[in-house]
């Protein structure tokens, strides 16, 4: 590595170590507590709930979600919560004006003329934003009163801000997924009508009959599936690369993000000095990537945080080992054991990658992931909660869930159930265009 380059490392490494600490993130939840004071304001509020997401330890975010509360609660104040929302996110404003409409949405039950509410799964932080923010209070009573809201978490920590809206408009319970166990406490002591959903958000929702065939060669050594963003620190893994062989075939398949794109990606690699020929993809087919998968020995990731990793998980059921650093907050950690995979140990990285490498052909992390989280187990868990909620609410029950997939977002997974959701849709599309637009009519209704 050129002294230029390895200047530009060591301060890539300090930022890298700065912004990943657990104390220096909970020091910036104090000041924002602090900061947020006793007041009933705007800014009071944005920073309060900021201050949740940075909590590491202690009582902190139980006090914060307590002050919250009232506020929540209270007699709906016109356009607060709207105002908290895009103060803590600015780009949900250019997000909503581009696309209003809910993507990678998918209703698992419709409402019956009984009462018996249906239930809508929606993904993805940026559309619950986009239900609450571009639905009326009426608009979305109407809605509220005849399905049930289940919210999956795709960061961690999640967003606590837009929470509080729906919440805000509602005066029932709201059911969230959320993509890191670590997560779950926070989450349910942010406000009483809070109920967990099992399971880590789309990491538990993976259809192991996508990997048939798991028996082949797997002539690659390494697979990374993740996008060019940042915060997938790709640096990482070129730097334990160095001291790696340089006849070890590698596998990197991403999309653009953050301004970053493949040849991003193969300047940073070349800067490190990375021996090995790396072959890179950008933007392939789901296809494309499980062939990949189920060709490859181990497969990897090096993020510190994000929200579960559906891209890990699919790698186990492809029949991959998996490696993840042991200090990463990101739910798929979860699931890395004796069947799957190997805790990465910082500082020991390049050691451990060889480590894995040998011990891969050894074990089970398909016939683990299959027998303990797949879509089957999930959906039985989820439909069970669902039933078990009503029972205890005495509210009706006389429908299950449809079942459902994620490849590479949720898709129903018999044709019989998205074609009886058919009219359900099409009533949500035809009263709320502007938010259940054509790309949910017609992403959602697609059996993969």
């Amino acid at each position: 590595m050129k002294f230029r380059h390895f200047v530009e490392f060591a301060t890539m490494r300090a930022k890298d170590a700065a912004r990943h600490s657990r104390t220096l993130r909970h020091l910036n939840a104090l000041r924002m507590a602090a900061q947020a004071g006793v007041s009933d304001s705007v800014r009071s509020a944005t920073l309060a709930c900021r201050a949740i997401g940075f909590c590491e330890h202690g009582s902190l975010h139980r006090q914060l979600s307590k002050k919250l509360q009232p506020q929540i609660d209270a007699p709906p104040q016109p356009g607060f919560w709207d105002e908290v929302v895009r103060g803590s996110h600015e780009r949900y404003g250019d997000n909503l004006r581009q696309n209003p409409s809910l993507t990678r949405s998918i209703i698992l039950k419709a409402p019956s003329a009984n009462g018996e509410k249906g239930v809508l799964m929606i993904p993805f932080e940026y559309n619950w934003a986009r239900l609450a923010l571009g639905l009326s209070n009426d608009e979305f009573a109407w809605l509220n009163k005849r399905y049930d809201f289940a919210l999956s978490c795709s960061w961690s920590p999640t967003d606590y801000a837009t929470l509080s809206l729906i919440l805000s408009k509602t005066s029932t319970d709201i059911f969230v997924q959320a993509s890191n166990a670590r997560e779950f406490t926070k989450i349910a002591d942010f406000h009483p009508r809070i109920r967990l959903i099992p399971g880590i958000s789309a990491c538990d929702w993976i259809n192991p009959d996508f990997y048939p065939n798991l028996t082949g060669e797997r002539p690659i050594d390494f697979l990374m599936i993740a996008n060019w963003g940042e915060f997938k620190r790709h640096w990482d893994f070129f730097n334990a690369l160095r001291h790696l062989p340089a006849t070890l075939r590698i596998v990197l398949v991403g999309q653009r993000e953050g301004g970053r794109d493949a040849e991003f990606i193969r300047r940073q690699a070349s800067s490190f000095g990375v021996p090995q020929n790396l072959e890179i993809h950008q933007s392939l087919p789901i296809t494309e990537v499980t062939r990949l998968q189920t060709q490859s020995k181990v497969a990897l990731i090096f993020s510190r945080r994000e929200g579960g990793c559906v891209a890990f998980v699919e790698a186990m059921f492809a029949g991959c080992a998996v490696g993840i650093r042991a200090d990463a907050h990101v739910g798929a950690l979860a699931y890395v054991n004796e069947n799957t995979g190997l805790l990465l140990r910082p500082g020991h990285l390049a050691e451990d990658l060889m480590t894995l490498l040998q011990m891969a052909g050894s074990l089970q992390p398909a016939t683990w992931a299959a027998g303990h989280i797949s879509c089957h187990h999930t959906h039985k868990k989820v439909n069970a909660f669902f039933r078990k909620y009503a029972a205890e609410k005495e509210l009706p029950w006389t429908c299950d869930l449809a079942t459902h997939h994620w490849r590479p977002y949720p898709a129903h997974t018999s044709q019989q159930e998205a074609s009886a959701l058919l009219s359900t849709y099409r009533e949500l599309h035809d009263k709320f265009p502007k938010v259940f637009g054509a790309e949910f009519f017609a992403h959602a209704t697609v059996v993969v």
